[in-house]
């Protein structure tokens, strides 16, 4: 009786695991299929999760993005988890898969890698998401030292273009900021001082100089 008992509970047990493993492998897949099609990527690609524990996201010649189980703990929410996507993808889509390309990018990875994340914050707006969830992923994910799997330059670097990114194109993120309370935000905030404070700066002359230029187009 009591090892019919114990059977019945590892099979529960089981069962459960692969209730959660099957709803991570739906959430992967309609937000990877979501964002292709709200960006009109005319490209068939295959999103996957992998139950095993690698803190990695990959991307495949045969057009696979992988999402490994050991991701799980850095992605709090759905526009995380379209940060990890987007940036795959973008990198996936960019590549074409032809021998040129292929060795233009491996030549020149910071140009390609800085194109991505641009690419991809594009790809999370077009398709509903918020852009501030890909300066949180980042911010989680990425350390400082170069050359890791999935980018070739610096964290903070990586998370001050991003936000230049946004800052620039979709400044309405960050004026109604959802984030502000969110801990990886606030250690950005922390820790990007100087960074904030150069990219508003070029902004504001940027600005400025277009206001003189329509003036004396009037005058």
């Amino acid at each position: 009786m009591i090892t019919l008992l114990l059977l019945s509970t590892e099979v529960f047990a089981d069962e459960l695991i692969l209730d959660k493993e099957s709803g991570y492998q739906k959430d992967v897949m309609q937000t990877g299929v979501k964002i292709l099609n709200a960006n009109n990527i005319e490209k068939r690609v295959v999103f996957y999760y992998v139950p095993e524990n690698k803190v990695k996201v990959t991307h495949s010649h045969d057009a696979v993005i992988r999402l490994y189980k050991g991701m799980l703990p850095f992605i709090e929410d759905e526009n995380e988890l379209a940060a990890a996507i987007s940036k795959e993808l973008a990198l996936l889509i960019d590549k074409k898969h032809n021998l040129f390309r292929l060795c233009t990018m491996g030549f020149s990875p910071l140009k390609y890698d800085k194109k991505s994340d641009k690419k991809a914050v594009d790809y999370m707006v077009n398709a509903g998401y918020n852009p501030i969830g890909m300066i949180t992923y980042i911010n989680k994910t990425t350390p400082e030292t170069g050359l890791i799997d999935y980018t070739h330059y610096k964290g903070s670097e990586r998370v001050a273009y991003v936000y230049k990114h946004i800052y620039e194109k979709y400044p309405q993120y960050l004026a109604h900021n959802e984030y502000l309370k969110n801990d990886a935000y606030q250690h950005f905030l922390h820790t990007s001082k100087t960074e904030r404070a150069q990219i508003r700066k070029i902004q504001k002359e940027r600005v400025k100089m277009k206001k003189s230029k329509t003036n004396k187009e009037k005058v």
